[in-house]
């Protein structure tokens, strides 16, 4: 899959450099999910950074003996997890596909690697994981609010 294809949809891809462009499709691989696949575990190892390209995944949390509780969904052209590029990389939620979904990889590892040296690509990788940080751990707050009501907003 070709990574241009989603560079106007994908924050990711968005104002990164041909050169940067270039480095990520190096890395890219294409993976299908089925409907109801796990992609990630809480705690696993963060191995991966996931673009969704097609279809939809959700982010599920544990809570206390309950089952999982789906906190976020997550369509085409979003980070599936920012877990990856901060120690000790390992995931904080699950991964769930909720529709058939097609993802594009990157090795976590090497993209970090890659940041040390290349400081263009690491200050437009690390604001973009930032921003998309900061905006689900306000989605997750909303969402757990909401599910236990009686809580300050």
């Amino acid at each position: 899959m070709s990574l241009e294809s989603l560079k106007e949809s994908a924050g990711l891809l968005k104002g990164l450099s041909q050169d940067g462009l270039e480095f990520l499709e190096s890395l890219a691989t294409e993976i299908e999910f089925h409907k109801g696949s796990i992609i990630f575990e809480e705690d696993d190892p963060a191995d991966s950074l996931y673009l969704i390209a097609e279809g939809k995944a959700g982010l599920e949390v544990a809570l206390h003996n309950r089952p999982a509780v789906l906190l976020e969904t997550i369509g085409p052209g979003e980070l599936l997890g920012v877990s990856w590029i901060v120690p000790p990389y390992n995931w904080n939620f699950r991964a769930r596909s909720l529709a058939s979904t097609t993802a594009v990889a990157f090795s976590a590892g090497a993209v970090r690697k890659r940041c040390e040296t290349d400081i263009d690509l690491a200050l437009h990788v690390y604001q973009t994981v930032a921003v998309e940080a900061v905006r689900r751990l306000h989605a997750a707050r909303i969402r757990l609010l909401d599910l236990f009501p009686g809580g300050d907003r």
